[in-house]
Formats: C-alpha cells, structure tokens, sequence
C-alpha cells in the first residue's frame, strides 16, 4: 500500500506541501477553515506522519534558532521569587530549568501577582513574546483556583495542583504511594499509634488522597491502634497540643517543617518521647525521617511533557486532563528512633498493663 505524502494531500486540497505541514502542525499561520479542510482530507487519505522525520525537522528548527524558546513559569504566589528563596519549592524551579536548557529552551519567569496583572495581560504578554509553552504552578495561600488565559495559544502542563479551573494536565506526586510508603515503615519500626498532623491546603492538593489513604491503611490495623488525624486551618498551637494529650500518638506524620518543635514545646522529646516523620522531606528538614518527593524529578518531568506537546502542537485546552505521578522514597533520620528501642518500650508498656 502506497504511503501517503503532504505532496498527495496538498495535490487533492490546492494548496502548497508547506500549508500542508503547517495545518498538520496546527500552525496559527493557516486559516481556520483551511487547516480543517487539510485535515479532514489528511484523514480520508489515511495519513500518518514519519516519527523519525518529524523528530529531524524538529531538530533542524531548534537548529535554525539564534534564541533560545522561552516557555513560561507562571509564579501565583505572593512572594515574587518563591521559587528562588523558599527551600522547599525552589528544587521545582531547578529541576524545570536544568531541563529547559538540556532540549534547547529557556525558563522565562513571570509573576501573576505583578501590581496591575490580568489574566487577559498576561495572555497578551506570552503571545507577544512567542510563549507557546507554560508551565502553572501552585501557590502558597492565597491560592489561585481560576485561571483565563488564552488558552488556544499555549500548550500547558501544571505541577501539583496549580489551578483547579481548568483543568491541565499534570505532574504529582504519588501522594497514595507516598503515605502508604510512611505508614509501612513506621509500622516496621515499631511505632502503632501514628497521628497525622495535616494543613487543610495540603490535603485539598493531594484531592484528599492524604486523608483517603489514611483511612485505608487504619482499616487493616486493630482498632485501639487507630488515632483521629488532625487537620488544621487554620494553625492552632493550643488544639495541637490538646490533639496530642487526648488521641496520644507515639509518632506524628506531617507535612510542616516546624513538628519537631512544636512536639518540643508541648514537651516532648523527639525523638525519645515522639517521633515525627514528614511527607515532603526538602532543605528544612532533610535530616528528619520521611519521603523525598523527587520534586527535582518533578520539575524535570513536566518540562519534558511540556516539550513533548509543544513538538506535537498540542495547544488549547485537552479534552481529558491526564496526571503523571511520580513515586517517593522512604529516608530515614533522626526524628526515628531504633526499631529495637521502640520494641523494648512496647514489651515494658504491656508487662505495665498486664501487671495492673
């Protein structure tokens, strides 16, 4: 069967091989009308691109670049340069750069919060400078949960949870593999009563896959052994340390990298009394016991499905959001003590209740 060319389909449509190339690409510079004529002929014909020479043209167009292409790093936080100064988003940043550079593109900052910014002057100012690819990310509270750009222009990827509306597709943590990851371990430690300690936000960008999973794991513990977790919003020293006298947690999984003295100021010695383990393990705390989210990787990732749907010209709006989640791994630190400490503090506690 002879392999269609753009040659077959612009000698049945009329137009040049080039117009041809570039409705298939959904290039801006044919018309609407056109390009879908182009197509619908391109599909009657059964026409399939060569993978391996849209790869070289790719190639030779990178090639024929002076300039890097910027794609766009939308920053929605109050702090200009989050990204830059707060240890545990900064590894994003990083990771999404280090990328750019390596697939010959460049990571162009801008700031949503600027004095005077709206959504419809953005979508001008990344059209105005060739911006084909963005890159949403999520905000600090207040967070920003709508978003109006332009979408037709921009081929978009968020990580985490940027927005809620519209949905892009998205680059996550496993958030399920990730808890359950903790709650194993704990539990191979020796600790039974583990409490979790979570800032509503935190569980809202998980989709409440922190809270689900938690449930999940207690259901296939004994009873006595469950804990109420505590979430919080907002921060409440006083219900804190309430929510540790009454539920009595022998370790408190969380997301905040001030548990350990918060644990300290109700008291308690971590790790002697309490032991603390955190769900997102950065700069802070990167000596704690916990799960190193990879947000490097995460980074990474999503500049790499970025380029991908800029290559493909996968721009607009998807009609199905799809998310890559990104697996943690478990460290252990000095928040944790011993498996054979805890096991020995477990036998003396029963021997005291059997011998009451």
């Amino acid at each position: 069967m002879k392999t269609v060319s753009l040659k077959d389909i612009a000698d049945r449509t009329g137009v040049s091989r080039m117009t041809v190339s570039c409705a298939l690409r959904n290039s801006p510079r044919v018309r609407k009308e056109t390009a879908e004529r182009i197509r619908a002929v391109a599909k009657q014909l059964g026409y399939a691109p060569d993978p391996k020479l849209a790869a070289a043209m790719t190639g030779v167009r990178n090639a024929k670049r002076k300039t890097l292409e910027p794609i766009a790093w939308l920053n929605a936080n109050q702090n200009a340069r989050a990204y830059h100064d707060y240890t545990w988003l900064a590894p994003y940043r990083l990771g999404a750069a280090e990328r750019c550079a390596e697939l010959g593109y460049k990571l162009d900052e801008f700031w949503m919060r600027d004095p005077g910014m709206t959504d419809r002057r953005m979508s001008s100012i990344l059209v105005a400078r060739g911006i084909r690819g963005v890159v949403l990310c999520p905000a600090v509270l207040p967070e920003i949960t709508h978003l109006r750009l332009d979408w037709k222009h921009f081929a978009s990827v968020s990580f985490e949870t940027a927005v809620l509306i519209p949905r892009v597709h998205r680059v996550a943590p496993d958030y399920h593999y990730n808890i359950l990851l903790a709650l194993k371990m704990l539990r191979r430690l020796g600790y039974r009563r583990i409490g979790l300690f979570l800032h509503r936000q935190e569980e809202r960008r998980s989709h409440h896959t922190y809270l689900a999973s938690f449930r999940y794991f207690q259901s296939g513990i004994p009873a006595a052994e469950h804990v109420t977790p505590l979430v919080y919003d907002p921060f409440d020293k006083a219900a804190l340390f309430k929510w540790l006298d009454e539920v009595g947690p022998d370790v408190v999984l969380g997301h905040h990298s001030k548990l350990v003295a918060w644990m300290e100021e109700s008291g308690r010695r971590v790790p002697e009394d309490i032991g603390v383990a955190h769900l997102s393990l950065d700069g802070d705390c990167e000596d704690w016991a916990g799960i190193w989210q990879h947000k490097h990787r995460i980074g990474a990732q999503t500049v790499e499905l970025l380029v991908s749907m800029i290559q493909n010209s996968r721009f607009g709006l998807p009609d199905i959001a799809y998310e890559t989640n990104i697996p943690g791994e478990w460290r252990h630190g000095k928040t944790l003590r011993r498996r054979d400490v805890i096991i020995t503090k477990l036998k003396r506690k029963t021997a005291r209740a059997r011998a009451r």
